[in-house]
């Protein structure tokens, strides 16, 4: 219980770093363009994940990495995860977007069933249903206001990347603590997005465009590119190593409502009662579907 308890608390932590980068990427967006700005918060993210890794417990650790797996599971998962999400978004719209991600817990699941054989009792089911509609309800979405097309294709698409490489992260990579395996298979998205970003530079400049970082966005920058993506990276594969894939999605639903929170906080936003009532919607899937009873023990690992 006590490590299922720390767990959600690392998922709270890194729900809310993650939202943080999405408050950051306001101040940002204008000067960079969208794909060299990703690439840029991969290269810093994954490159402090991998020094602080090797420094923690030995340069020798590099020997003892299958590079080849990691490196493809980050770059598919990670990278090719968020530029379809990137694409989706742009070809459809946010509302679209946010429908998309808050069917997380779905995806989880499903993965979970294919790879592991999750068996789905009743009150996994009303933990799932209750942590979507929470999402919806917590993002403000409307599927009236939604565009069903390739932009949503594309996202269902990344969500199951993310799901799979969540799994595949935790669940392959064995050999390796977990600040190894979040430092590997981050540099693999790193990698695919420098490779990106280098190939567009030529079609997109407006894509690929390096913004200047001046007063105003140092601070945004410096969150957006570090504690929103690689430390909230390593918080992610720590809780979700412990609860699983589908059980540690349903805290990504409440991210709009830490949006919200920040927003607030920072004299920037309003508070609405609806986000509100949405996360505690949320909170009570987290609740439900982790009752002891419930819980299928062999698909957990500490």
């Amino acid at each position: 219980m006590t490590g299922r308890f720390t767990a959600n608390v690392q998922c709270i932590g890194a729900m809310l770093l993650w939202a943080s980068g999405f408050v950051s990427l306001e101040f940002l967006l204008a000067d960079w363009g969208a794909l060299s700005l990703n690439a840029v918060r991969f290269v810093v993210s994954a490159g402090f994940l991998v020094v602080w890794w090797l420094l923690r417990e030995g340069v020798h650790q590099a020997g003892r990495v299958s590079w080849r797996k990691g490196l493809f599971i980050g770059a598919l998962g990670w990278g090719v995860g968020s530029i379809f999400l990137l694409l989706g978004q742009r070809l459809s719209d946010p509302v679209t977007t946010t429908i998309v991600v808050a069917m997380m817990p779905i995806a989880g699941a499903a993965i979970e069933m294919i790879y592991d054989g999750r068996r789905m009792s009743f009150q996994l089911l009303a933990g799932i249903f209750l942590a979507v509609t929470g999402g919806y309800l917590a993002a403000g979405a409307s599927f009236d206001e939604s565009t069903v097309g390739t932009g949503m294709a594309l996202c269902v698409v990344a969500i199951f990347l993310f799901a799979w490489a969540t799994r595949a992260t935790t669940r392959e990579l064995e050999t390796l603590t977990r600040p190894g395996q979040a430092a590997v298979t981050l540099s693999g998205g790193a990698l695919i997005l420098i490779l990106l970003c280098l190939a567009a530079l030529p079609f997109f400049p407006s894509e690929t465009k390096v913004g200047t970082i001046d007063a105003a966005r140092f601070w945004p920058f410096i969150i957006f590119v570090l504690p929103s993506s690689g430390i909230a990276q390593l918080m992610w594969i720590y809780a979700a190593g412990r609860l699983g894939v589908m059980l540690a999605s349903f805290h990504m639903n409440a991210v709009p409502f830490y949006v919200m929170v920040i927003l607030l906080a920072l004299s920037m936003g309003d508070w609405e009662w609806i986000r509100a009532a949405g996360v505690v919607v949320v909170v009570l899937g987290v609740l439900i579907s982790q009752i002891p009873s419930g819980i299928n023990k062999a698909q957990t690992q500490s």
